[in-house]
């Protein structure tokens, strides 16, 4: 499972000299998800080679017609 940092977490996680494990388990807590946001991005994100912004802008969702 990925974990999503708090911004006033970056700098501990990412400290490398960090080696006090409480202390770096205390930033392993659930992420607000009234903070997350959803959106459709390009099918560009399932190739290796688009490693690029672009993966990550939003895009307009198709309109699948229907019979109804």
């Amino acid at each position: 499972m990925p974990v999503i940092l708090r911004v006033e977490d970056y700098a501990r996680w990412l400290d490398p000299s960090s080696n006090n494990a409480s202390l770096l388990r205390a930033c392993l807590k659930p992420f607000d998800p009234a903070l997350m946001k959803k959106y459709p991005v390009s099918t560009r994100v399932n190739r290796p080679e688009n490693d690029d912004h672009e993966c990550a802008q939003e895009v307009p969702l198709a309109v699948t017609p229907t019979l109804f």
